[in-house]
C-alpha cells in the first residue's frame, strides 16, 4: 500500500494521543465536566458531517459559535481547567505516575530521617473508632503539601496517640480538619482538604471521606479515615478508598506504605537495582 506510509513517528503519535486522552478521561470522569465533553464532541462530528455535505447556512451558524466556542469552554469548564493545570504543574503527580511504587503497588518509605511511628498511629485510630470520633490522618510519601499545610495551624511534635487523641477531640479546637504528618512528624492540624468531585462514589461516603479521597487523587498521600457516624476506620490512596478495616489491617498496610527493614535498604544498596526487584518480588 504506497498511499499508507506508517513509521515510527505515527506510531508514537497514536500512542501520544491515546495516553492524552486517557489521561483527561481520568481527570475529569465520574464528574459532570464529562458529559459536557461528551456534548461537546457529538457537535463536533455533527459539525464535520455537515462540512462534508457543503450544507452552507448550518455550516455558517455553527462556524460563528465555534468563533466564541473556545471562550463559552472556558468559562463553563473554569473550575475542572484550574483543577487539571495546577494537578498537572504538580510535580508529584507525575512522580506518582511514573514512580516504581505506583507500578509495582510499593512504596518505599516516607523521605526524610523522620521514622513513622506506626503503632501511634494505629492505637489513636483504634480509639477514635471504639469512640466514634471523626479523624483524618495525611501521610505522604512524596508530595510537597506546603498549600494544604497553610490552611491549618503550623505545629512541630513528635507522633503519639495522645497528641492525636487531644488535636481530635470534640471540642477542641484543630479537631475540625485534617493532621498532616511529614517525616515522622506532625507539621499541621485542621488543614483543609481538597473534596473529590467522582460522582460514581457511593452515597454514604460523607464530606469527610470525600476530602480524604479528594487529598489522595492529587497527592501520593496515603489518608487515614475515622468515621464519627460509624466508629468505622478506613484508608484512601490513589483515588480510591477502603473501608470497615480493622486497627490490624491498618497496621500492615502502614507497614507495606512506610516501612522498610533494614534488610531491605541493605538489599538495595548492595544489590543495586536486581536488589530492588528481588524486594518488589518479594
Amino acid at each position: 500500500m504506497g498511499f499508507f506510509n506508517f513509521g515510527f513517528v505515527d506510531l508514537i503519535d497514536i500512542l501520544l494521543t491515546a495516553y492524552i486522552l486517557y489521561f483527561v478521561y481520568q481527570k475529569f470522569k465520574g464528574s459532570t465536566a464529562m458529559n459536557i465533553i461528551f456534548g461537546v464532541f457529538i457537535i463536533y462530528i455533527i459539525w464535520m458531517v455537515v462540512r462534508a455535505l457543503n450544507m452552507s447556512l448550518i455550516s455558517t451558524i455553527m462556524n460563528n459559535v465555534a468563533s466564541v466556542g473556545l471562550l463559552a469552554l472556558v468559562v463553563v469548564f473554569h473550575p475542572e481547567i484550574r483543577k487539571f493545570l495546577l494537578d498537572l504543574g504538580n510535580k508529584s503527580s507525575l512522580s506518582k505516575f511514573f514512580s516504581i511504587e505506583r507500578i509495582f503497588h510499593k512504596v518505599i518509605k516516607q523521605q526524610g530521617d523522620g521514622q513513622l511511628n506506626i503503632s501511634e498511629i494505629v492505637k489513636a485510630c483504634a480509639s477514635f473508632a471504639e469512640h466514634k470520633v471523626g479523624a483524618l490522618i495525611v501521610l505522604p510519601s512524596h508530595s510537597d503539601l506546603t498549600s494544604i499545610i497553610e490552611t491549618g495551624e503550623r505545629l512541630d511534635c513528635n507522633v503519639s496517640a495522645r497528641i492525636l487523641d487531644a488535636i481530635f477531640f470534640k471540642n477542641a479546637p484543630l479537631h475540625d480538619g485534617a493532621v498532616i504528618i511529614v517525616k515522622g512528624r506532625i507539621v499541621a492540624a485542621k488543614c483543609v482538604l481538597p473534596v473529590s468531585a467522582n460522582m460514581d462514589l457511593p452515597k454514604k461516603i460523607g464530606l469527610r471521606h470525600r476530602s480524604g479521597i479528594g487529598m489522595s487523587e492529587v497527592s501520593d498521600s496515603l489518608v487515614v479515615i475515622v468515621s464519627e457516624e460509624r466508629g468505622e476506620i478506613s484508608y484512601s490512596e490513589y483515588g480510591g478508598i477502603v473501608t470497615g478495616i480493622t486497627p490490624e489491617q491498618l497496621s500492615d498496610k502502614l507497614k507495606e506504605r512506610f516501612a522498610v527493614s533494614d534488610a531491605d535498604v541493605s538489599m538495595i544498596a548492595n544489590g543495586g537495582v536486581r536488589g530492588m526487584f528481588r524486594l518488589l518480588r518479594r
